[in-house]
């Protein structure tokens, strides 16, 4: 009876001891695969890895020249917008001689014919037109061909339109010089009328399409600073 009972005692012993065992053997088995499977991707992604490390890497060592030539882009941005409005406000100054051309040139036009017209001339007023004319200088108008910002077309015109004015103020002052006692000879303003006439319309007609020429090539680069504006803006941000 002893000798029965003692494996039956032993038996829940030696089964705990056994399940014990199995666990213990089954976990360091999946501990090991596991060990195994990580060093597997491991070894299959390790040029991966190194790669994007590589890069991250590159990416922190390059910022400061990215962003040096961010600024650099920026800053050329800036200049190029400072010279289209140096060209614009040349434009505008353009357009503004060309204005006072067309204007001393219609005043001009009008006095010589209500002169010409006229029962009693009165030649003060004649004298002043003449005058406004000729302040204009023709050298001034010939400078503004040699802006580079002015097309080929628009320079060809400047330069037609600076002769035409030399010549019409020769014309003109030839007819001042006609003064006698304060009192030009309507006979010889007559004489003149229509030979002056086809210059000054001339000179207003060229001075129109000039000015005209200019304000497109403004309108142009006005909406190209605008532009260039906006790329410096969203750069800087």
């Amino acid at each position: 009876m002893k000798t029965s009972r003692l494996p039956l005692v032993a038996l829940p012993f030696f089964a705990i001891a056994v399940a014990g065992f199995v666990a213990v053997l089954l976990t360091a088995i999946v501990d090991q695969s596991q060990l195994r499977g990580a060093y597997q991707v491991w070894q299959e992604n390790e040029t991966f890895a190194a790669a994007t490390v590589a890069l991250l890497a590159a990416m922190y060592a390059s910022r400061p020249v990215y962003l040096q030539v961010r600024a650099q882009s920026v800053q050329a941005a800036l200049d190029l917008l400072r010279r289209i409005e140096a060209d614009t406000e040349a434009c505008i100054e353009a357009r503004k001689r060309l204005f006072e051309l067309r204007r001393a040139v219609v005043t001009l036009a009008g006095e010589i014919h209500a002169y010409a017209e006229a029962q009693e001339p009165t030649a003060q007023d004649l004298k002043d037109a003449a005058a406004a004319f000729r302040a204009i200088s023709p050298q001034e108008l010939l400078a503004l061909s040699e802006r580079p910002t002015i097309n080929s077309a628009d320079q060809m015109k400047l330069v037609a339109l600076s002769a035409v004015l030399k010549i019409a103020q020769h014309v003109v002052a030839e007819l001042l010089a006609q003064e006698w006692g304060g009192v030009i000879a309507q006979d010889v303003v007559a004489k003149e009328h229509d030979f002056i006439s086809i210059k000054l319309a001339g000179l207003f007609n060229l001075s129109s399409e000039i000015a005209e020429d200019l304000e497109v090539q403004e309108a142009a680069m006005r909406d190209r600073a605008k532009q260039l504006r906006d790329v410096a803006d969203s750069t800087m941000v």
